[in-house]
């Protein structure tokens, strides 16, 4: 799959993030090794320790269904944001070292890609 691709299926994540407090949106598409997709999307609480970032709600989701081998995943933001520290974690757990796309949404062409080792380079575990 090309990475706009799934940009554009994080983006159709992005459509139900539930994010009234922070009016930051986050979408992510997970691509599995069987080329299945997972959706992920931020939700937000008012008590904001129960918010959960977009990645981990796919990876969640994705392991909740006994999905655990993946190609790669993209997240989009209105501002391209790096995953958060404890996905940066998860990521790492979950799904090893995929390419992460990271895009704003507006132009697919345009995103960054990177990699979990180079995210975070001092895993713990």
């Amino acid at each position: 799959m090309d990475p706009t691709d799934l940009i554009k299926e994080a983006v159709k994540a992005q459509s139900r993030a539930q994010a009234k407090y922070s009016k930051f949106y986050v979408g992510t598409a997970i691509l599995t090794n069987d080329n299945k997709i997972i959706h992920g999307c931020n939700i937000e609480s008012a008590a904001y320790p129960s918010t959960i970032c977009a990645e981990r709600v796919a990876i969640y989701s994705a392991v909740s269904q006994n999905i655990l081998d993946f190609k790669a995943i993209a997240i989009v933001s209105k501002e391209s944001a790096k995953p958060c520290g404890p996905c940066r974690q998860i990521i790492h757990e979950y799904l090893g070292n995929v390419p992460i796309y990271v895009s704003d949404g507006k132009e697919l062409n345009n995103y960054e890609t990177h990699f979990i080792k180079d995210l975070l380079p001092h895993p713990f575990g």
